[in-house]
């Protein structure tokens, strides 16, 4: 069969893809014009060739909907008064299943796109989703509170004698309180992890096969790019909770280091059992990984903790003196000393180390991004330069980018970005102090706010407010210091949030998350190992988003259960 025959455009009986539609172009020249499309954030030159248009025809190409598309085209010969080489730049958004079209002329150089049949709409799949979600959910709330009445209105508790109250009052005032493993924890922390970890199985599974749910190509943020920094940052919630209660119990602070130490190695021998899935050569197995970073960061933080951290305030000054609306950071000016050393090292490197063949400083994902491919060879520039003397082979494997072309093995997880990680686990530590120094909840959560606002306005500041522009743009795939403190910023807002409508108000309990939030480890490296299997998979013969939204939500809803389980029996599996 012929490329033709197998052009949805072109043919009736073939339907377009996922992100796709169709861009019908005329040419109304009597010489050949050459067709160029590039993602705009990708666009810096000239870009692939795309298509060879013949003179006074019309053709129907395929063209990708996942982000603005930057077209050009250009003749190579004159065509009357025509010039050589005369182009035409645009930018425009295609939207998914739509048909567009775009004459080229003489008389009209840069004429608009036009639609020639409406697309479908994309993220309606994603509203009914939601609203099926929230339809349970009101249910469930439903149904519980019947249940509870109907109970209420049968039981023969209702009925009392003299005797009965008498015997009842009794036994009251030696009421025991039963606790569980999940009754002693901070609802609000359990449900911030839980979103986490559901939200990382969703990603994972491959989010429905949306822009917004998959990682950015190298710069921006989307929800997917949340997902990590957040995970990593309520951890240094948990190790604050964790040190200090030690601390209290344990006079070593050896034994405390060393119990983090274990911990952490467990952590890793996991992550790399995780990426032995992938790849179990021992000549090319990828070293660094999600659980490796997180185990770092963690050791490092839990470390400091221990060292520096004081079972309570032993300064009366910072409890009761003019210091003391300040004593959750003058308690621990050592740790920030530290934490500023780390990002000052971090910097200078980026900045100042030099790699062979590219410019210092440079941020971006090489290939053909910058100029016709000028840095190819510098990806992920001084931290790339790092992982890959370091670590070799042992980095992480995918080099083809469907934007930028062939790029150089780098680790988003590397060395560089792993010292990244270690401020946003601190700067979760630090929010974990707030909530153990401070007992009013105002205290609390406007500190929590105004760490969102000064964190949001320094990455704001260092991006310019931008994706791609700014001393340091945001990027996931570099965990740059605009992108820690823009994720660190959103973290502390939601966990305001959180403790103010669950622990405060108690308003919500935190379901369905909280339940997923109490084994979150175990449910991360679970959906790992499973997520290719059935129940949670299965081959989608004509992939659609509501197809495959379908399936990934089915993965993420039957994990949720598990985790509804797990904390239906008290039981939880930490590392």
């Amino acid at each position: 069969m012929s490329g033709a025959d197998l052009n949805p455009c072109v043919n009736p009986n073939v339907s377009l893809g996922i992100d796709e539609a169709c861009f019908s172009i005329v040419n109304l020249y009597h010489i050949p014009a050459i067709f160029y499309s590039i993602a705009w954030e990708a666009y810096w030159g000239e870009g692939p060739e795309t298509a060879i248009l013949p003179p006074q025809s019309n053709k129907s190409i395929v063209v990708s909907t996942q982000y603005p598309l930057h077209i050009w085209y250009k003749v190579d010969e004159y065509d009357g008064d025509v010039p050589v080489g005369i182009k035409c730049h645009t930018t425009y958004t295609f939207k998914e299943h739509g048909s567009y079209g775009w004459n080229i002329s003489a008389e009209h150089v840069c004429s608009d796109i036009y639609v020639l049949r409406e697309p479908t709409e994309t993220y309606l799949p994603i509203f009914a989703a939601f609203m099926i979600y929230i339809l349970v959910a009101i249910l469930w709330t439903t149904s519980k509170v019947i249940i509870r009445v109907i109970r209420g209105k049968l039981s023969p508790d209702n009925i009392h004698d003299d005797l009965d109250m008498l015997q009842e009052a009794e036994s009251t005032t030696h009421a025991v309180i039963r606790t569980t493993k999940t009754s002693t924890r901070i609802r609000s922390v359990d449900t911030f992890r839980g979103i986490c970890v559901l939200l990382m199985i969703f990603v994972n599974t491959g989010g429905g096969k949306y822009v917004i749910f998959n990682h950015s190509a190298w710069f921006g943020l989307t929800v997917a790019d949340l997902v990590l920094p957040w995970f990593a940052w309520i951890m240094g919630v948990t190790i604050t909770i964790s040190k200090r209660a030690e601390l209290r119990v344990i006079t070593s602070r050896v034994k405390i280091t060393l119990y983090s130490l274990r911990r952490a190695i467990i952590l890793i021998l996991l992550g790399l059992m995780v990426n032995s899935i992938h790849d179990n050569s021992l000549s090319t197995l990828r070293f660094p990984g999600v659980l490796q970073l997180l185990a770092v960061s963690y050791f490092v933080c839990s470390a400091l903790e221990t060292l520096f951290m004081k079972p309570h305030s032993q300064d009366t000054l910072l409890q009761f003196g003019r210091f003391a609306m300040f004593r959750d950071i003058l308690d621990s000016w050592p740790q920030w000393l530290i934490m500023a050393s780390i990002v000052a090292i971090h910097t200078l490197i980026t900045f100042l180390l030099p790699v062979p063949g590219c410019p210092r400083g440079y941020l971006g994902p090489g290939g053909k991004y910058d100029h016709r491919g000028k840095y190819e060879n510098c990806t992920a520039g001084a931290a790339g330069y790092i992982d890959r003397l370091i670590f070799g082979n042992h980095t992480y494997s995918k080099t083809e980018s469907p934007i930028y072309g062939t790029i150089l093995r780098y680790d988003p997880e590397g060395l560089m970005n792993t010292l990244s990680a270690i401020l946003i686990v601190y700067l979760g530590v630090h929010a974990g102090k707030i909530l153990l120094q401070y007992y009013q909840c105002n205290s609390r959560t406007i500190r929590w706010v105004l760490w969102a606002v000064l964190t949001g306005i320094i990455a704001g500041i260092l991006c310019d407010f931008t994706t791609q522009d700014g001393i340091i743009p945001v990027s996931k795939r570099m965990m740059t210091l605009s992108y820690v403190l823009c994720c660190s910023s959103l973290a502390f807002l939601l966990f305001a949030i959180l403790y103010l409508f669950i622990d405060y108000k108690q308003i919500w309990s935190g379901a369905p998350f909280i339940y997923a939030g109490t084994n979150s480890i175990f449910l991360y490296v679970g959906h790992i190992l499973t997520k290719h299997l059935f129940p949670w998979a299965w081959e989608v013969a004509h992939p659609t988003h509501t197809s495959v939204l379908a399936m990934n939500l089915w993965s993420t809803t039957l994990w949720a259960i598990i985790g509804y389980l797990l904390y239906q029996k008290d039981i939880v599996i930490t590392v």
